[in-house]
């Protein structure tokens, strides 16, 4: 990630905002890393699940 990469607003309830403060600093990455991360796992898994569901059809 680079400081290059388009940026957006998110608006982001503060009960949620406190949950991903606490993950970062457990992590020791920032909050913007420890919210990219945690997408990519969530895509990852769901593209796992997918095919999974192929593979036992």
């Amino acid at each position: 990630m680079s400081r290059t990469d388009p940026q957006f607003k998110l608006r982001v309830p503060p009960e949620l905002r406190a949950k991903i403060e606490q993950s970062a600093f457990a992590s020791r990455r920032s909050m913007n890393s420890e919210v990219v991360i945690r997408l990519e796992a969530s895509y990852a898994q769901d593209k796992a699940a997918k095919e999974g569901t192929h593979e036992q059809a």
